[in-house]
C-alpha cells in the first residue's frame, strides 16, 4: 500500500469521524431543556402574537413587583424535542421548573404555564410554597380559561386568558396603602428632613441644616431605588416544585 493511498484513507477516516462527532454534539444539544430567553414569556413554539405576549409580560412584571411572585409562560412544540427521559408532561414541567429555578428560593412561589402545542397538552406547575388547595384552582383556570381557546387553535388568546386567570387565583387585591406604605413613610421623612434643614439654617445652625439635607438626599435615593425595583429581580430566584399544579389536554 503506497503512501498516497494511506493519506487518502486517513483523510476519509478523519472526515467521517468529524461528521459523527458533529452529529453527536448537535444531538446532545437537543437533549437538554430549553434555556430561558426572558423572565416572563418564552415562546419557543411561536404561537403568541405580539400584543398578547406584551400584555402577559406586563401582567407578570406587575405581579412580581407587587407580590414577589415569579410567573413565566413557556410554549414548546413537543416534549419529545427535548429527550430528557420525561415520560409525561407533568414530569417535564416539574424538571423544567426546577432546572430554571422559577420563584424565589425562600418562598417557593413560582408559577410555570407550559403549553406543548403538538402534544395538545398544557400544564400549570406551582412552586413548593403553594398548598394542595391551589391545584384545583389551577385546574379550573385550564378548563375554563385556556382549553376552550386551544380547541379552536387560538393559542395566543388561551394563554393570555390563562395567565390572567392564574393571577386572579393566586393573589388577592392588595390595598394601595399596603403596597405603598414604605414609599409614603420615606416621603414623609424626606419632607421632615428638608423642613428641619431650612429651619436649622434660619436659626444659624447651618451644620445641622446640611446634615438634614444630606439625610434627605439619602432618603430620596432610597425612595427612587424602591420605586424602580419593586419586588422583582432579573432572572429566576432558585425556587423549586414537587409537582403541584394541574394539567389539561384538548
Amino acid at each position: 500500500m503506497n503512501i498516497a493511498l494511506i493519506r487518502k484513507l486517513g483523510i476519509v477516516f478523519l472526515t467521517a469521524l468529524l461528521a459523527v462527532l458533529s452529529v453527536a454534539v448537535i444531538a446532545q444539544g437537543q437533549l437538554g431543556y430549553p434555556k430561558p430567553t426572558d423572565d416572563y414569556v418564552n415562546d419557543f413554539a411561536g404561537i403568541l402574537n405580539k400584543p398578547d405576549s406584551e400584555a402577559i409580560r406586563k401582567m407578570f412584571k406587575s405581579l412580581e413587583d407587587k407580590t414577589g411572585v415569579e410567573a413565566v409562560v413557556v410554549t414548546i412544540n413537543s416534549t419529545n424535542d427535548y429527550n430528557k427521559g420525561d415520560s409525561t408532561l407533568e414530569s417535564f414541567a416539574t424538571n423544567l421548573f426546577n432546572t430554571w429555578g422559577i420563584g424565589h428560593k425562600k418562598e417557593n412561589n413560582g408559577v410555570l404555564i407550559l403549553v406543548a402545542v403538538k402534544d395538545r397538552k398544557c400544564r400549570i406547575e406551582l412552586g413548593r410554597g403553594y398548598g394542595k388547595i391551589y391545584d384545583s384552582a389551577m385546574k379550573q383556570v385550564i378548563d375554563e380559561n385556556m382549553i376552550p381557546y386551544f380547541k379552536t387553535d387560538d393559542y395566543s388568546r388561551g394563554i393570555f386568558e390563562g395567565s390572567r386567570g392564574v393571577i386572579e387565583k393566586i393573589t388577592q387585591k392588595v390595598p394601595w396603602y399596603s403596597f405603598y406604605k414604605w414609599h409614603i413613610l420615606i416621603g414623609v421623612l424626606i419632607i421632615i428632613c428638608i423642613f428641619a434643614g431650612f429651619s436649622c439654617i434660619r436659626t444659624g445652625k447651618s451644620g445641622w441644616g446640611w446634615a438634614f439635607f444630606a439625610a434627605a438626599g439619602v432618603l430620596i435615593f432610597f425612595l427612587l431605588s424602591l420605586l424602580m425595583s419593586g419586588k422583582s429581580s432579573s432572572g429566576f430566584g432558585g425556587g423549586s416544585s414537587f409537582g403541584g399544579g394541574a394539567s389539561g389536554s384538548w
